[in-house]
């Protein structure tokens, strides 16, 4: 894509923008409506996700739009596709928990080519470019490098749906859990992946989740030195199923455990 990194300055302010927006909601009272098995969305996730695709339609209008809340929109047979969750980390929001993000990717025939994680609270924005590397407010960021497993802190992601994939996840944090030091569940994916690739946490692991959740996501840890798999060892597209990323070391171990230890 020639115009990338021109494109830069105009991506950042708008998602920035949309952090102003959802902040605008917090700590007051929100209508939730639930989904089947996925959670709930809010007026905030609307009005995000509702100024989002505008501006991102307007940026780039040759893309195609999925989004959380509004899913399939645009020219569904274009080669860009703008990948967006509009709040990732509802729960969190509703409930003031400080954990959540926008997250907005940019994928080129299904494969992610920017990838923008905003905490708007704290005003942390990671970008990452495909081949250019990635960043947190413009400073450049690594994976984080433990010598074992046993100085890791890993966070995991669970579904909602209590179903047999919930449950072997739970049982895929008890077996790994004594080779680690520290494990953490925090309920926002894209959140996870950001901070995983700036190296406050070692490692994710997640399964039955969606496209939005991980989009950006693992281009920021892939462009931040870090490997990106599902439990089988296979790239990540649109249609995953599992997901575990980390450093190379700590992908290497997390992988091997999840793919021999029944997951």
């Amino acid at each position: 894509m020639e115009n990338k990194h021109a494109m830069r300055h105009e991506l950042e302010a708008l998602v920035r923008h949309a952090g102003r927006i959802l902040m605008s909601y917090y700590n007051k009272p929100l209508h939730r409506t639930y989904k089947n098995h996925q959670g709930f969305a809010t007026e905030a996730d609307v009005a995000v996700e509702r100024y989002l695709i505008e501006q991102l339609h307007k940026l780039m209008p040759e893309a195609s739009i999925y989004a959380e809340e509004s899913g399939a929109s645009g020219n569904q047979y274009a080669d860009y596709s703008w990948i967006i969750d509009p709040l990732d980390g509802t729960t969190n929001f509703a409930q003031t928990l400080p954990y959540f993000c926008i997250s907005v990717a940019l994928t080129y025939k299904g494969e992610p080519q920017i990838g923008v994680v905003y905490q708007p609270l704290l005003d942390e924005l990671f970008y990452a470019s495909k081949g250019d590397g990635a960043s947190l407010n413009g400073v450049p960021i690594a994976v984080s490098a433990p010598h074992n497993l046993k100085e890791t802190m890993l966070v995991v992601g669970l579904p909602y749906a209590k179903n047999a994939v919930f449950m072997t996840l739970l049982d895929d944090i008890k077996r790994i859990t004594p080779y680690t030091y520290a494990f953490r569940h925090f309920g926002a994916a894209a959140l996870d992946c950001a901070y995983v690739a700036c190296g406050r946490l070692d490692g994710v692991f997640l399964a039955s989740l969606k496209w939005w959740d991980v989009a950006a996501g693992m281009l920021l840890i892939q462009e931040a030195g870090g490997v990106v798999t599902d439990f089988e060892g296979k790239p990540i597209d649109a249609s995953y199923a599992t997901f575990v990323a980390g450093g190379p070391m700590v992908h290497k171990h997390l992988h091997n455990l999840l793919q021999t230890e029944g997951s």
